[in-house]
């Protein structure tokens, strides 16, 4: 049972998304396993909805991990909890990256550093994969969870797409979201 000291604030999810993204390295597929985390501690929203909110998040245009809070934000504190996950999410690395690259310059060349950035590189991929079984096994569950699990594979082939041949990204790019959009229409999958 939620008391009144734990309900979510526009504040509360201010000082939440800004602590993630402060501490977080690697973008939207690190940072939103950490967000649903956070979030079933908190009481504040269960597993099961949150992933919801992710898959509907992966329709949306923009980085994944605002989409994300800006969903997760909206259903618990309306638009005022949005403003506040925008700006949760978006200043702190803002002002990280300002302060890192001024580092970089500087620093660099060091090899210590250059060997945190491969090992920190070297993460992702292993929280990805944990978040792709965790979210894989809980889709199959039903029509609606095949039908997400569907557009995650198709926005993974996009992605792979993208990476391998980056030459030709723009007609890439919107060629899959036009054919991403095209599908989402044409292919209702039934509840």
């Amino acid at each position: 049972m939620e008391t009144q000291q734990n309900l979510p604030t526009p504040w509360k999810l201010f000082l939440l998304f800004s602590s993630i993204t402060t501490v977080t390295l690697g973008g939207g597929y690190v940072i939103v396993p950490v967000i649903g985390n956070r979030l079933e501690k908190l009481g504040w929203m269960n597993e099961e909805a949150y992933y919801d909110i992710f898959a509907q998040a992966q329709a949306y245009p923009g980085p994944l991990a605002l989409s994300t809070a800006l969903l997760v934000s909206l259903r618990l504190c309306g638009a005022w909890g949005a403003v506040a996950a925008f700006f949760g999410v978006i200043l702190p690395p803002f002002f990280v990256i300002i302060l890192v690259s001024g580092m970089l310059t500087t620093y660099g060349s060091l090899p210590v550093v250059k060997r945190f950035l491969d090992g920190a590189g070297s993460v992702v991929p292993g929280i990805v994969a944990a978040m792709a079984w965790k979210n894989g096994k809980r889709l199959v569950k039903d029509n609606a969870g095949r039908a997400r699990l569907i557009r995650l594979i198709e926005l993974a082939a996009l992605t792979l797409l993208l990476v391998f041949f980056p030459r030709y990204s723009l007609p890439i790019l919107l060629g899959g979201i036009a054919s991403l959009y095209l599908l989402e229409g044409l292919w209702k999958p039934s509840k």
